[in-house]
This record gives C-alpha cells, sequence and structure tokens, in this order.
C-alpha cells in the first residue's frame, strides 16, 4: 500500500505542482490589465451628437451603404455611419454623407500612438519594429475590415481597423497567459481527445491516492 502511496505520489508531483503555480497566477493576475487593456483614440473634444444631421435612411437611400448602419465616434472626431456595401466595409460622415476613406499607414500610426500616448503601459510597447497589412471581422460593419497591424519593441502587436479605427492589442504576455491557463487545465497537447484523457486518467490516479493516504492514516491510528 505504502508503495503504490509513493508511486502514485510521484505521478502526481509535477501536475500538481503545476496546478498550484498556476492557480496561484491566476488569483495574483500580475500584469493581466496590462495585457487586457483595451485601447481607443482620445477624443480631442466633447461630441455633439446633434452634428448627425443625416438619417440612415438616407445614407441608404443614397446607395452609400446597406443596413444595418451603426452610429459612432470616428477617430477623426466625426460621428459616422459604419456599414457595408456589397461586403466592401464603409464609414459615411453622419453630418455630410460624405464617404470617409480608409485611413493610410501614416493616420493609421498617427491614431496607434494618440492611443497609446494614454496608457498607463505606454512605456512597454517600446518602438515599432514591424507593421503588416491584414483583415478582421468588424462587429461595427459586419464585414472583414482592412486593419493596420504594427509591432512594437516590446512584444506587443497593435492592431488599427483602418475604417473604423477600432483599436486591440496582444503580445507575448497574453500568449504566457493563455499558456498559464492551458497547463492548469490539462490541455498540454493540441489535440482535444488526449487532453480529454489525460484528465479522464488523473481523476482515478487522484482518488486512488485520497484513498491509499487515508486508509495507511487508518492502519497507523
Amino acid at each position: 500500500m505504502r508503495r503504490l502511496h509513493r508511486l502514485l505520489g510521484l505521478v502526481l508531483v509535477l501536475p500538481l505542482v503545476l496546478w498550484i503555480a498556476t492557480g496561484l497566477l491566476f488569483h495574483v493576475k500580475h500584469r493581466y490589465g496590462e495585457a487586457y487593456e483595451k485601447l481607443s483614440v482620445p477624443s480631442e473634444r466633447a461630441v455633439d451628437w446633434s452634428t448627425a444631421r443625416i438619417a440612415p435612411a438616407e445614407v441608404i437611400a443614397r446607395g452609400l451603404a446597406n443596413p444595418p448602419l451603426q452610429l459612432a465616434i470616428h477617430p477623426s472626431g466625426r460621428l459616422a455611419y459604419f456599414g457595408a456595401l456589397e461586403n466592401t466595409p464603409k464609414a459615411i460622415d453622419a453630418a455630410t454623407g460624405e464617404p470617409i476613406e480608409p485611413a493610410t499607414d501614416d493616420i493609421a500610426r498617427g491614431w496607434i500612438a494618440a492611443a497609446l500616448s494614454s496608457s498607463p503601459n505606454a512605456a512597454r510597447y517600446g518602438d515599432e519594429v514591424g507593421h503588416e497589412d491584414a483583415t478582421a471581422n468588424s462587429g461595427s460593419t459586419g464585414t472583414l475590415d482592412p486593419v493596420f497591424v504594427l509591432h512594437t519593441r516590446g512584444g506587443k502587436t497593435v492592431s488599427l481597423d483602418r475604417v473604423t479605427g477600432a483599436i486591440r492589442q496582444t503580445g507575448d504576455l497574453n500568449d504566457f497567459i493563455d499558456a498559464t491557463y492551458k497547463a492548469h487545465y490539462l490541455q498540454w497537447t493540441p489535440w482535444e481527445p488526449v487532453n480529454i484523457a489525460l484528465v479522464l486518467l488523473s481523476i482515478p490516479i487522484v482518488l486512488l491516492l485520497a484513498f491509499t493516504g487515508l486508509r495507511m492514516a487508518f492502519r497507523k491510528s
């Protein structure tokens, strides 16, 4: 019994230590605020919603975009309708009804710089080390939007929607946190059936370890 208990303990020592360590990280949440902070282009002035003189029906009637439309603040400070026309994302100035062109690289960089300047973690981003073009699903336009993706020296990746100006960020810190979650929940392989098998295998081993420990304790007493 003692030998079996010792063997089970050796089998479980690594998963248990890993589980305790990752659980401690989840409790402390060190740098979680930085990892999941939301970035946005700060508005230079208060938005006057009364400037949205163009009705959504007029935008649709002009053939500028298809319904549904979303009225929101554009990074340029204007109010804009976001939507799509034949699967092409559109931003329409809500005051004039004129289309707003997608941001160029320089404008996108300026918007990202403005967003980072208002972040308490700005110093951790560092300088730009590269950029690329991409596309991403947008909840504002309902379609794939062109995205300017900027990589920084601090291991961060900042993505800016050229049409809506929405900004997302991720990086090495997010990858580390995701890895700790996978380790904690025994998602040790890229194959879900194998991970499920690990969980199912660990349950009887833990129960058997507890049973043998209790049996030896009662025998000793």
